[in-house]
């Protein structure tokens, strides 16, 4: 059981140690070449570009507004984690 014991608190350490590393380690640059940008006279092709960038920034908002009611949600859970430990309190000294 000890062997065990050992064995486990052995590879939580080799796994944090594992860990530290990767995250103090220098991530390899990554080289971009230039796109050479599409020519002007594509007006098809910028018109659907614009629907997509379009698109997405509505997709953004939405995200956004979503992320939105999730913090609230969280905030009235942290509120309601509060008021159950004050219950929790106030009933072990009655």
């Amino acid at each position: 059981m000890q062997t065990l014991r050992i064995f486990i608190i052995s590879a939580a350490m080799l796994a944090c140690a594992v860990l530290g590393v990767a995250q103090t380690a220098e991530p390899t640059p990554v080289t971009l070449q230039a796109v050479a940008p599409a020519p002007a006279g594509d007006a098809k092709q910028q018109a659907e570009m614009a629907e997509n960038i379009k698109q997405i920034q509505e997709l953004k908002a939405q995200n956004d507004e979503i992320l939105k009611q999730q913090q609230a949600a969280l905030d009235a859970l942290d509120e309601l984690q509060k008021e159950a430990d004050q219950i929790r309190i106030f009933s072990k000294r009655g």
